[in-house]
């Protein structure tokens, strides 16, 4: 991850050989000027010129404990990325390939999940770190510990190795208190296909005593009944509450043998759909037209299709309930016994 050639190697038009602090000799084009003081020491920098270098207003500043930049100035989300996992790697010797990962919401923006924010706007950085190493957090560097053999990583674009969307969910887990984000970026990662289904519900699930986390127990009973959304498992409580019975969520429905749709809810033993319609909620306008022309086909086909929005389920659930109940409670409708289904995946 750290690679710094050898004073001389490469091209070294332009440069004076005779001057061991050129950033360019020191870090390489790919290491945005961070560097350990191990790294220093092993080209030569005698730690005088460390300390006269780091000393307040000088051109360095120290980043975290053993980590340096060689420029002064607000680090770019690169930068703290790289300093994060050099801080975190072994004392005096450069981290194996995989040995140290970014894990938690650093790997879920840059996997572009909504809820977890953009990758500039974060003010801490996971890492995940064989379980005897000791290192803990510090400044904006949160620490996460395997608890066994580390898990595989991958090398990101960018030269950092990184932890998969489902190993970062399951890091965040016990961190993250607040459930409706945990639940979106779980759903986010799915509907997305960040990762699979039961990847996620393996790495959540890996731990012991997982489940006895309010936020782990919530999502893997919404991801396993089919749930893709924060308003989706919104909408579960509270069908749950009013007692009106569970659901398929997202199932794959078909007529005649033939793809239908899929809606947010269907009764099957009643043929009665919800769809749960908000822009809000659709990523792109192309996923709210896709959201009514899938309306539209559940009408065209006979099914009684209920309709609500976000607001309308969390301010004014009545109408919905009472509409919903009347349905779901004087079944079978419409083309009933021609409708199939396959559960969400």
């Amino acid at each position: 991850m750290f690679r710094i050639p050898p004073i001389g190697a490469g091209s070294t038009r332009g440069m004076t050989r005779a001057n061991p602090l050129d950033p360019v000799v020191l870090l390489g084009a790919d290491q945005q000027h961070i560097v350990t003081r191990s790294q220093l020491r092993r080209l030569g920098v005698p730690s005088g010129t460390i300390a006269h270098r780091l000393r307040p207003g000088g051109p360095w500043q120290q980043v975290l404990p053993r980590v340096i930049c060689l420029q002064s100035g607000r680090l770019t989300n690169h930068q703290r990325l790289r300093a994060a996992l050099a801080y975190a790697g072994p004392k005096g010797r450069e981290p194996r390939p995989g040995e140290v990962l970014l894990t938690g919401l650093a790997v879920l923006a840059d996997a572009g999940l909504p809820s977890a924010g953009h990758p500039a706007d974060l003010t801490e950085v996971d890492v995940l770190i064989p379980a005897g190493r000791r290192v803990g957090d510090r400044e904006f560097v949160r620490v996460h510990r395997s608890g066994g053999a580390m898990p595989g990583g991958f090398e990101r674009g960018d030269g950092l190795w990184s932890a998969t969307v489902a190993r970062a969910l399951a890091d965040l887990a016990p961190r993250e208190t607040g459930q409706r984000r945990f639940r979106a970026l779980c759903a986010e990662a799915v509907q997305r296909r960040r990762c699979e289904l039961g990847e996620l519900l393996d790495q959540l699930l890996a731990r012991p005593g997982a489940l006895a986390l309010p936020q782990v127990a919530r999502v893997v009973e919404d991801l396993t009944a089919g749930v893709r959304s924060v308003v989706e498992a919104e909408a579960r409580e509270l069908l749950a509450h009013a007692g009106l019975p569970e659901p398929l969520w997202n199932p794959v429905l078909f007529l005649d043998g033939r793809f239908l749709a899929v809606p947010d809810a269907y009764w099957p033993h009643a043929c009665v759909a919800l769809e749960i319609d908000s822009r809000a909620w659709h990523l792109r306008p192309a996923d709210h037209e896709r959201g009514l022309a899938r309306a539209n086909r559940l009408t065209a086909a006979g099914l009684p299709v209920v309709h609500a929005t976000p607001v309308q389920l969390r301010r004014d659930p009545a109408p919905v309930l009472h509409e919903l109940t009347a349905l779901v409670t004087t079944g079978p409708h419409g083309p009933h016994d021609r409708i199939s289904w396959r559960r969400a995946r």
